[in-house]
């Protein structure tokens, strides 16, 4: 009982094989919530990735958990107010998908840029149909939410020439070739933006109706971190209007779909997205396994 760990999502195997001469460990990849609510009071360690939810039912059932451990860079999957409460600790990998995120972001801003994935479309149907973009050279990219990753993302589009600008409600560095501004600025100017931002379950949305209607027309949105900085509902409007020429995302609200506005977007020609694909490389789960295994030693 003293040393048992769950794991409920799918992981590379080096996490598995760093932490077993130290633990008992049930891997369980497809476990579904009714099976983890009724077994979780086995087990001291917990770790998910991004598909199980580890809320306060799921905690207040794990009456021997010590550690929830997120295989991944963000924690918004669990209820991590109620677990410290419960004097859990929380451990999870930052840092560990860096690479794979900024390379999914740059191939999205370009997906949106050049029509790629109608041609594709339009091939396999044996139409060879020529289709316009544009070149990103000469554009503004925004860049919402300077950290990590946004920091590495302006510095590997530097290549295309572009114009970068910057917003993070936080003190951060920006090099001399990123203009920071705020999130208005933001807005009004960018020709593309790059959502890339750490937000809790319960944060409220950065951009409502109110920012929407600031942004430049024909404007790229790019969203690689959290679907919950943008309020679907709201931007609906903008993408059937034309004023967002083409949002390409790797995060959705509800996944699957389920609410009637995730349901119409997703039927509409200008909106791509991807099923959470961007630390879904062998090299970042690997980073991610051996980070999470770390942590789950050094917190024991």
């Amino acid at each position: 009982m003293d040393r048992k760990i769950l794991i409920c999502d799918p992981v590379d195997n080096v996490l598995i094989d760093k932490l077993k001469d130290k633990f008992d460990i049930d891997y369980k990849p497809e476990i579904l919530k009714d099976e983890l609510l009724n077994i979780i009071n086995k087990y001291n360690v917990v770790v998910v990735r991004s598909r199980t939810k580890i809320n306060k039912e799921i905690i207040d059932r794990g009456k021997n958990l010590k550690i929830i451990a997120r295989a991944g860079i963000g924690v918004d999957n669990i209820d991590t107010d109620y677990a410290e409460e419960k004097k859990i600790k929380i451990v999870y990998a930052p840092g560990s998908s860096t690479e794979s995120v900024v390379e999914i972001t740059i191939a999205m801003m370009v997906m949106g840029a050049r029509n790629l994935v109608k041609g594709v479309e339009n091939t396999k149907d044996n139409k060879f149909k020529k289709l316009m973009g544009f070149e990103l050279s000469g554009k503004t990219l925004g860049i919402l939410g300077f950290g990590r990753i946004g920091k590495s993302i302006a510095e590997a589009a530097r290549i295309f020439n572009m114009n970068f600008i910057a917003y993070d409600p936080m003190p951060v560095e920006y090099p001399d070739y990123v203009k920071k501004v705020s999130l208005e600025e933001l807005l009004k100017n960018s020709d593309l933006i790059s959502i890339n931002v750490t937000m809790r379950k319960d944060s409220p949305y950065i951009l409502n109706d109110r920012e929407l209607s600031m942004l430049k027309n024909n404007v790229i949105i790019v969203n690689t971190s959290r679907a919950r900085a943008i309020n679907g509902s709201d931007m609906l409007k903008y993408l059937k209007n034309g004023k967002i020429s083409a949002f390409v995302s790797d995060v959705f609200w509800d996944e699957p779909a389920k609410e009637d506005y995730e349901l119409e977007m997703l039927k509409l020609d200008n909106v791509l997205i991807t099923p959470h694909l961007g630390a879904q490389t062998y090299e970042a789960q690997k980073r991610i396994a051996i980070m999470t295994a770390d942590n789950i030693i050094n917190e024991w």
